[in-house]
């Protein structure tokens, strides 16, 4: 549509970020050109003339790239910050309604971003590497050619994702990248866009932030994992450079620290993506062995073993082809899982999956050119990499670490083959049609539990050992003794230890004990490493204090995993109450809200909830109870003896646009050896879906009944099991609440006070509420569950509130300030004169004389407040009415005399025959004050979090030691 003037389009950010798109994928193409010709010089004459000024090109060419990539992210945060829908990619994850803080989190929602983000991080460790090339030392030096030759290669793919290229004939479109700086307009094709203010009408279209990703450590944890990501890259191009450049060990003491960083990164990418899970989701854990779950740990898994063997090659030479392929493997997995979770194959296996944007091929090529690369490289060399013919020693600390290696490698190719199932029968169905597509296991956590526990039970053991064991190791004999006793006292303590665990937990298992005893076994004895030999060196501490972590991880995945249980249950008063399966039964409750109900030593009140905007927060009062005086004390006030007492606030998240639940969120009680976990399970089907809220809507039959305030009447009874009751009108509030109601600007809403009466002394209130916005009229019931009924307000009560001037009889009253009147059966009292007023719906122009006189209303011991408003322009008087809807009197202000000091009003009442309020009551209304509580208890989860941190924290304090040691 090129012949249309759109109005409202900012076409800058576009124009900059299209030249950044471009000006990237060129110069990042250019650097790897230029630092692969400089490194070929520089393998030909060492570091001659040529192979500097292809070094200093590449240099600038890199810079010019990282520029580039900046301009592009900044150009998509302009349009996101400032809400410019206008752009495909702003009206594809942020909304008018989404919070500043979450513009992060959506950025990197889309796969263009996370792209961006990559390739943000790749910059930062690219321009650390160049600086340091720039100041650093001349064997530094050296290495910066063929490791940013080989980074710009990757920049080079990467940047080709977001070109949005599209090249073919006819029908064959090839497209190549997708581009995230595209205006809406040119991503799809709509009737909309025909319409020159389109900009204007899509405002309340666009789509937002899914629910699942608005919590803040969406903010932190894809930056942190995608910079991990990043990160496995540079021990691979030092990999690769050793090979280019045939300095076969030279390239492992500067690719060490990198390799350390990089594992301490990822590490704690997967680990914030645990404790997100454990807060933010409903499936209670930190680990779900979810396919895109497993494919960020397993190039952890090989980083780790890489180091391994890095640190064993650097001591004495041994397993340098293997720190080759670790390295190597680790890049080339980081590309496999971006395929895997990019190219829509996990769709129908992971939540987590991006959904599919037709780039698998492209994908494929990524992987496909560094497997070919790296595997040309690697092959070519081969025979040239040395390879000591001497074997370690059994007694030696290298021989084990490569042992483990070997066996972190199976864990991986345990966890990959099975993560693979849809690949593989994409793969051969594509061959083979009629092939019967392998499945995967119906229960995946109770699958990799049961092969990843050897892998962890050996791990431990080794863990627990090799510490004490030496690089180079021949003469075991002469410290035999020391290695004896260290080992057998942790051996003896540990066995203590798991002992007194088993009480804690329920590990009847043999398998479960060996676990247990394996984790207690490798936190002891490295424990005892880091006491006995390291007191006095603790910088050099690293590596025992991770494998510390590492057994405290293990003994708290026992104690979380084995040892849960669920609270959240009470057969016999559930019973007949609700229809649960049998496994509901054990693990869910159902909560009245405002109704105490025990489940297994625990009391739990659902007190209510509050909503805001899209948000719906539950409050949940628990108090643990005190099991051994149950029997023994009175209960006073209904309330049994307590040891302690807390609130929970899980909450859910409805959908913008369908107004169905989007997502349901925990909420978790912390203490030092425990958690409580609770989740809403379930609500009322009308509070889950708008759908079924209107076919049970639409089911009810309604009668309607006019009534005047304070009166009561019986409403006609057609159902025996309807209690009996009356129902009178308490008056009307012009500032309704409703769970269901959003306010907009220009609402004109009614709620209906109503007060339901049973017996003498028990009274249930409801306020339903009416509301005119625009041209149209919307009801809100409310449901009173304790009758029952559902009641709502008819929109024949604006006729009540909205009376034309024409309609109305004013009598002429006279104030002086301070003076009270009665009126009827109101009394009236002019308090004050306000000047200059706000006037909603009515400029007050600057030369203006204007002010309020502040009236207040009383009937029945009610007070109403009213204030009309007197402006004089020029010479001519301007009076604005005000009104009493409830009342239905209106206020005009016609005269005022200075002299006098008193004030001339026109007071109105409507008709007596408008001052019935019409509402409509069903009965028989399904009950919607209750949720499905699901609450655990996970005892040891803290030991989860701290062994993580520790591991962690161990890989940072090596990474830190071997830059310090050089």
């Amino acid at each position: 549509m090129p012949d249309i003037q759109y109005i409202g389009e900012n076409l800058l950010p576009r124009q900059i970020g299209h030249l950044g798109v471009v000006l990237s994928f060129v110069a990042a193409l250019l650097a790897a050109i230029s630092y692969s010709f400089s490194t070929n010089q520089q393998n030909k004459e060492l570091i001659g003339v040529g192979a500097t000024s292809w070094r200093s090109l590449g240099r600038w060419s890199f810079g010019v790239h990282g520029v580039s990539v900046l301009t592009i992210i900044g150009s998509i945060f302009y349009v996101m910050i400032n809400k410019r829908f206008e752009y495909f990619y702003a009206h594809s994850h942020v909304d008018t309604d989404l919070e500043f803080r979450y513009v992060f989190a959506a950025f990197w929602e889309g796969q263009e971003g996370s792209f961006l983000l990559w390739m943000f991080w790749h910059v930062g460790l690219g321009a650390f590497i160049i600086l340091r090339g720039v100041l650093g030392k001349k064997s530094e030096n050296v290495w910066e050619s063929p490791v940013l030759g080989t980074l710009a290669m990757i920049q080079v793919f990467l940047s080709s994702m977001i070109l949005g290229l599209h090249f073919g004939w006819g029908e064959h479109i090839i497209k190549w990248g997708s581009n995230p700086i595209l205006l809406l307009r040119e991503a799809n094709d709509a009737p909309i866009f025909a319409q020159a203010d389109y900009v204007e009408k899509i405002k309340n279209s666009a789509k937002g932030l899914n629910p699942l990703l608005q919590n803040y450590w969406m903010t932190i944890h894809p930056p942190t994992l995608f910079l991990g990501f990043a990160s496995t890259s540079i021990p691979f191009c030092y990999a690769i450079a050793g090979l280019w450049t045939k300095k076969y060990t030279e390239w492992l003491r500067p690719a060490l620290p990198f390799a350390l960083f990089s594992g301490t990164i990822l590490g704690t990418g997967i680990l914030m993506g645990g404790v997100w899970a454990y807060e933010a989701l409903s499936f209670n854990g930190y680990w779900a062995w979810d396919p895109v779950e497993n494919m960020s740990l397993v190039p952890w898994i090989v980083l780790v073993a890489g180091i391994h063997t890095n640190l064993i090659s650097r001591a004495t030479g041994q397993s340098l082809r293997a720190t080759f392929a670790f390295y190597i493997g680790t890049f080339l997995l980081i590309l496999y899982s971006t395929f895997l979770t990019r190219s829509g194959v996990l769709g129908d296996t992971s939540v987590h999956a991006f959904s599919e944007i037709g780039l698998e091929w492209q994908l494929v090529l990524f992987q496909t050119f560094f497997m070919g690369l790296s595997g040309y490289f690697f092959v070519k060399n081969y025979r040239h990499i040395p390879n000591p013919l001497k074997e370690e020693a059994i007694s030696s600390r290298e021989f084990w670490m490569f042992i483990g290696s070997l066996v972190l490698l199976l864990s991986v190719v345990f966890i990959s083959f099975t993560t693979s199932i849809p690949v593989f029968n994409k793969v051969i169905g594509y061959f083979n049609p009629s092939f019967k597509k392998m499945t995967a296991p119906v229960d995946v956590v109770a699958h990799y539990n049961k092969t990843q526990l050897w892998i962890g039970v050996f791990m431990g053991l080794l863990s627990a050992t090799a510490q004490f064991l030496r690089y180079k190791e021949f003469n075991f004999a002469s410290y035999r003794v020391t290695l004896g006793k260290h080992l057998g006292v942790s051996l003896l303590l540990s066995l203590v230890l798991t002992g007194l665990c088993m009480q804690w937990i329920s590990a009847t298992a043999w398998q479960f004990v060996l676990l247990l005893f394996a984790g207690i076994f490798t936190t002891v004895s490295n424990g005892s490493y880091i006491v006995s030999f390291l007191r006095k060196n603790l910088s050099a501490a690293g590596s025992p204090i991770a494998h510390l972590g590492f057994g405290l991880l293990l003994v708290g995945i026992m104690a979380s995993g084995i040892d849960k249980r669920w609270i959240s249950s009470n057969r016999f008063a559930m019973e007949g109450l609700i229809n649960f399966s049998e496994d509901q039964f054990n693990k869910n409750i159902l909560l009245m809200k405002g109704s105490p109900m025990f489940m297994n030593g625990y009391q739990v009140i659902y007190e209510g909830d509050t909503t805001y905007g899209l948000r719906r927060d539950f409050t949940l009062k628990f108090r643990r109870l005190d099991t051994t005086k149950m029997n023994t004390v009175r209960i006073k006030g209904g309330l049994m003896p307590a040891l302690d007492s807390f609130t929970t606030h899980p909450h859910i998240l409805y959908a913008k646009n369908t107004g169905k639940i989007a997502s349901t969120n925990p909420d978790t009680k912390h203490y030092w050896n425990y958690d409580i976990f609770t989740h809403v399970a379930s609500l009322p089907p009308s509070e889950q879906d708008p759908e079924l809220a209107h076919a049970q809507e639409d089911s009810l039959k309604y009668v309607e009944y006019s009534l005047a305030t304070d009166e009561a009447i019986f409403p006609k009874i057609t159902l025996k099991q309807t209690p009996q009751y009356s129902v009178k009108i308490e008056g009307l509030d012009m500032n309704p609440k409703h769970p269901k109601y959003i306010a907009e600007e220009k609402d004109v809403a009614v709620g209906v006070k109503l007060a339901f009466m049973r017996g003498k002394d028990t009274v249930y209130r409801a306020e339903p509420i009416v509301l005119l916005r625009g041209e149209n009229v919307y009801q809100l019931p409310v449901t009173v569950n304790e009758l029952g009924i559902r009641v709502k307000a008819e929109s024949a009560i604006f006729d009540k509130i909205f009376v034309a001037d024409k309609d109305l009889k004013y009598s002429e009253y006279v104030f002086k300030q301070g003076e009270t009147k009665q009126i009827g059966s109101k009394t009236v009292t002019f308090q004050s004169v306000e000047p200059n007023p706000e006037v909603k719906g009515f400029k007050i122009e600057p030369n203006d004389l204007s002010f309020a006189a502040n009236l207040k209303v009383t009937e029945g011991g009610v007070d109403y407040a009213v204030a009309p408003v007197y402006v004089i322009r020029g010479t001519q008087p301007i009076p604005l009415k005000d009104e009493i809807p409830a009342l239905g009197m209106n206020f005009v202000i016609s005269k005022v005399d200075p002299d006098t000091r008193e004030m001339h009003f026109k007071i109105a009442e409507s008709d007596p025959k408008l001052k019935k309020t019409p509402i409509s009551i069903a009965e028989n209304a399904e009950r919607n004050d209750f949720v499905v509580l699901e609450a655990t208890i996970n005892p040891g989860i803290n030991l989860v979090w701290v062994g993580s941190l520790l591991m962690i924290f161990g890989l940072g304090m090596a990474m830190v030691f071997r830059i310090r040691k050089g």
